[in-house]
């Protein structure tokens, strides 16, 4: 009698061990059909404030909707550098990652230095334009970058995408941490309230314009956007090609009336370089098929087209590619 409830408890134990097994590869990123024929995948985008959840959640729920096999889940991150981390962990499956950081860790440069990933990322989609709108309150003494020396910097949640291209660009204008701007690590959501609260004095916000944070801000204080000096674009862009000079138009914030000369960075939607063609072919196939749908979700988005999005994308996944060939975007 102690034998067989010995074996029934040695069975169950096995049984138990075998379905952990299964659990974890399947949140490890193996990519498997559902029952309905469909690819289940997940994608990474940001914080929810920001505008990538809002446009991985059109994505997804467009896709899921209305497209054929394919499944997405859309899942919140800490933003660019995560996602990047997170798909060369085999955690995800896409991830919508800053140009800047798909770059690097592609090449194996900046935060990525050493440890290149060409082995593993593959571009899917170019989306658009994400300028650095660097927002301060109307009644501040910030009115150029200079300004800035000595005051609390809002520069992004600590390592994130954001937070490094903030300090890059502080530190190639020569506003260094601690030397020269009060360093405050703080997602755009936590910076525009401690703006409000007048504990933050200016926020680096790398997101599409205009940015939901930024325009909750400007519903109840009134607010300006810092600008570049023409030097000060040229100089950050010699020092990094994946941030380059941008001009954000007059009314982007009804606040802000006049062109502001910033800077900007591509976005990318990436995934492995294992993920199977055909479900990155439904991915793809699935979102220009919905593209008017999925573009009501941010303004940025109307800047998509079937020719710019294969434009500035590391190197293209095969699935993708069939795409974009079998379309006429690439000859």
């Amino acid at each position: 009698m102690r034998i067989r409830r010995y074996s029934r408890f040695v069975w169950m134990f096995l049984v138990v061990i075998i379905l952990s097994a299964c659990n974890v590869s399947a949140s490890n990123g193996v990519v498997k059909k559902n029952e309905d024929g469909d690819y289940k995948v997940t994608m990474t985008t940001a914080g929810t404030s920001g505008s990538f959840y809002a446009i991985g959640a059109a994505i997804s729920q467009n896709l899921n909707n209305n497209a054929k096999g394919i499944f997405i889940t859309n899942q919140a991150s800490g933003g660019s550098v995560e996602n990047v981390r997170l798909l060369d962990r085999n955690e995800v499956n896409f991830a919508l990652v800053g140009g800047d950081s798909a770059l690097a860790a592609y090449n194996g440069t900046h935060e990525f230095e050493g440890n290149a990933r060409s082995d593993v990322l593959r571009g899917v989609i170019s989306l658009y334009e994400q300028p650095l709108t660097l927002v301060v309150l109307k009644d501040s003494n910030i009115k150029s970058f200079n300004d800035l020396k000595g005051k609390r910097v809002a520069v992004g949640a600590p390592g994130s995408g954001s937070e490094l291209k903030s300090k890059e660009v502080l530190e190639v204008l020569g506003l260094p941490y601690d030397e020269g701007v009060k360093q405050k690590y703080l997602s755009f959501a936590d910076a525009i309230e401690g703006m409000r609260d007048n504990q933050i004095d200016a926020t680096f916000v790398w997101a599409g314009a205009p940015a939901s944070a930024v325009q909750e801000l400007g519903s109840t204080r009134d607010i300006d956007i810092v600008g570049f000096t023409e030097e000060e674009s040229e100089k950050i862009y010699e020092e990094n090609p994946s941030i380059f000079p941008y001009v954000l138009p007059g009314g982007t914030y009804k606040e802000v009336e006049n062109d502001v000369q910033t800077l900007a960075i591509n976005t990318q939607i990436v995934t492995r370089n294992d993920i199977p063609d055909e479900a990155v072919y439904n991915f793809v196939k699935g979102f220009f098929e919905n593209i008017e749908e999925i573009q009501l979700a941010h303004s940025s988005m109307k800047e998509v087209s079937m020719e710019s999005a294969v434009q500035n994308v590391i190197e293209m996944h095969p699935g993708a590619k069939q795409y974009f060939e079998e379309s006429g975007a690439i000859k």
